[in-house]
């Protein structure tokens, strides 16, 4: 019981994690910007500390993920079988991420991360009536709306190429501030 609660509690630092590794690996990184230059950009950079460091956090923020969704299925039974999903799925993505640098279709495992977008819906409607409350529900729109908007800015050339760092960065705070609060309000829960 306790290793499955480990599992789930881990995912709320995941914020830290992921941000605690563009900050430090940025400080080695030789002409870098993180409002003009995407994340991923650090682990191509001349810098070999600052793509080291970089690659292996990010390696870890997918593990996070992964164990995020693993502690998911075993302590509530599959009934959050596609929020656990797509947690794991985007944890994935990651791993691809530290393997497979910026330029390659591997990279974002051919865009299958743009499935993060139903995650905000997939929470709400396995957690049911009972489990949420007016914050967690409009928390959770305001959070899909979000990635949405930015998927959507991407993909139809809105997201500004000399700020596309701080869109990216901006677009993090949501995602993970959104894994780290489900993580925190599935933590309290002992059941559905």
């Amino acid at each position: 019981m306790e290793m499955r609660k480990t599992l789930i509690k881990q995912a709320i630092y995941l914020p830290v994690v992921y941000f605690g590794t563009l900050v430090i690996a940025s400080l080695f990184a030789n002409d870098y910007s993180h409002i003009g230059q995407h994340a991923s950009e650090l682990a191509i950079n001349s810098n070999k500390i600052a793509s080291s460091l970089f690659s292996v956090g990010i390696f870890i923020t997918g593990l996070s993920m992964i164990f995020y969704g693993i502690g998911l299925i075993l302590k509530f039974k599959g009934q959050l079988s596609i929020t656990s999903f797509l947690i794991t799925l985007f944890g994935i993505t990651f791993l691809f991420g530290t393997f497979y640098k910026i330029g390659s279709p591997w990279h974002g495992l051919y865009g299958v991360g743009l499935s993060i977008m139903l995650l905000p819906f997939a929470f709400l409607y396995e957690l049911g009536k009972k489990n949420i409350n007016k914050i967690t529900e409009m928390i959770s729109i305001i959070v899909a709306l979000i990635i949405f908007l930015y998927f959507w800015a991407m993909v139809a050339r809105l997201d500004p190429l000399e700020q596309r760092g701080l869109t990216q960065r901006v677009f993090g705070l949501f995602v993970f501030g959104f894994i780290s609060y489900s993580a925190h309000k599935l933590n309290k829960l002992e059941k559905l």
